[in-house]
């Protein structure tokens, strides 16, 4: 099925229904089925062809989610970008992407002027508020009020429909390639194995920008339920109202997310009876956050997941599983085939450790205008004409077929010579009561080859020192695991997407 159509046949199946749930108001399917197309309309008119980018620089809203579909509709590729992306990073996005249209918030004025001070190519505006002010921009007001006069651009499920970009190791941003296949085929399991139907309240605390976060926009589209879409997740006790208020069946969060909710002491006794299920991705779920959340969420169903922006998704733990697995993110799910391979190429066995790959129809097409990039994670697969994704992650299987997530490859600690996962520390860290998240990597040493290196954030008005958490740490972790360097620090550093961003 192609994207935007997600939304089109839940606005005849559900007209009248809510969609959206978005800063107190609630939104129809009807009604951001009609804004969508007339949004399609306006870009069709004004010069979109089919694969044409359009940059979405907005915050979770009903104007994101109308412009979404209706860069779609017009067969246009949406690129999301979060709304803290600061000049000199949207410039680069502009002009990588070369984008035909930039939608924005006259808030981002002064952000976008500055990107575009240093850009050779400006796309035309669509702004979100009064001041318009730029010959050929348009106000989105006017542009969603407009005639829905075009058709559907005639589209494949092979088109491009989405770059996401993601942070690179090289300091630039690589834009990930998905088609409409590529996304429909996530969607598609996602919503099968989660059992999502038009009964579903789910609650999207996300950014669109990330891949996790533009899954829940579309899979409610797909199934015909209700999304409340918050702008993000700084307020945790908000989060709880929003649940309770709108009685949501399933949410999607990360471990920052869990974090900042297992921090609210009356979390265990609110009534959640209505919550179906959770779901955990972006980074593996530290194992001292299962008993809290299944203490705080007894009638919920846990879903450890893993995925990355390439392939989006890639395996599921059911959540029957989680007491026997509780370090496991389970196996792949429908029509994904997944392995594990050593430096050499040959597929390993349960106990070994090595690259996950994947093969499917998640498997994106490539890094946007970087095929240099893409040669180095795009490799043959079975039949000459494909191509799997090599993740860069590394895992365990274990005897009846679990994937066990071990370690990112370039986070890898080599300290005195043992490997050393910077998770599996971090694991025991956040046991201890009084800390609220950490990260763990490597530094380096002269004698070690790397020091292992620890920063922590402590729980409000908690105390620990140094020697407290290296002599927790001896009592659960083989001595060259044990951090070299411990540091209190105020916050950790993240990438837009929420992940903890390891190298300093």
């Amino acid at each position: 099925m192609l994207i935007y159509q997600y939304l089109q046949q839940s606005a005849k199946q559900f007209p009248d229904k809510t969609a959206l749930v978005c800063g107190g108001k609630a939104h129809t399917f009807a009604e951001l089925s009609r804004s969508a197309g007339a949004f399609a309309s306006h870009l069709q008119v004004n010069g979109l062809a089919k694969g044409d980018r359009v940059i979405i620089y907005l915050e979770n809203s009903v104007e994101a989610v109308i412009a979404i579909f209706g860069t779609l509709q017009a067969g246009g590729c949406i690129v999301v970008v979060n709304p803290t992306t600061p000049p000199e990073r949207l410039a680069f996005l502009i002009e990588n992407s070369a984008c035909r249209f930039l939608c924005m918030s006259e808030a981002k004025a002064e952000a976008v002027r500055q990107a575009e001070a240093r850009c050779a190519h400006h796309p035309r505006k669509i702004v979100v508020g009064t001041h318009v002010t730029s010959p050929g921009d348009a106000s989105f007001t006017a542009v969603v009020n407009g005639e829905c006069a075009r058709a559907p651009a005639s589209l494949i499920s092979i088109d491009l429909a989405a770059i996401i970009y993601t942070s690179g190791s090289t300091g630039k941003p690589k834009g990930v390639t998905l088609t409409h296949l590529n996304v429909d085929t996530v969607a598609d399991s996602v919503a099968e194995y989660l059992e999502n139907s038009s009964e579903d309240v789910i609650l999207c605390a996300l950014q669109l920008s990330f891949g996790y976060g533009l899954l829940q926009l579309l899979v409610t589209m797909r199934t015909g339920a209700t999304l409340v879409l918050e702008k993000g997740y700084g307020y945790p006790y908000d989060l709880v109202k929003r649940i309770k208020e709108h009685k949501v069946t399933g949410f999607a969060g990360a471990p920052t997310l869990f974090a900042l909710l297992l921090q609210l002491t009356t979390l265990d006794q609110e009534d959640f009876s209505h919550l179906r299920y959770i779901t955990n991705a972006a980074a593996a779920m530290p194992q001292a956050f299962i008993p809290k959340l299944r203490k705080a969420f007894p009638h919920t169903r846990i879903y450890l997941m893993h995925g990355l922006t390439e392939v989006l998704r890639t395996t599921f733990l059911p959540p029957e599983e989680l007491e026997k697995r509780p370090t496991s993110v389970g196996k792949g799910m429908r029509n994904v085939e997944l392995w594990i391979e050593d430096a050499d190429g040959n597929r390993l066995g349960p106990g070994e450790v090595g690259e996950l790959v994947v093969r499917g129809a998640n498997v994106m097409q490539g890094y946007w205008n970087d095929p240099e990039g893409t040669s180095k994670v795009l490799l043959p697969g079975p039949y000459p004409w494909e191509r799997v994704m090599h993740t860069g992650d590394l895992f365990t299987i274990d005897a009846d077929g679990y994937f066990h997530f071990v370690a990112r490859m370039d986070e890898v600690i080599k300290s005195r010579g043992e490997k050393v996962s910077p998770l599996e520390v971090e694991n025991v860290l956040l046991g201890m009561d009084e800390v609220f998240e950490c990260r763990v990597f490597g530094v380096p040493d002269p004698i070690l080859g790397q020091a292992v290196k620890a920063e922590i954030v402590l729980k409000e008005s908690r105390s620990l020192d140094e020697k407290q958490v290296k002599a927790y740490c001896r009592l659960h972790l083989e001595d060259y695991r044990v951090p070299q360097i411990v540091q209190f620090v105020e916050a950790i550093p993240k990438t837009q997407g929420g992940k903890i961003r390891r190298v300093p």
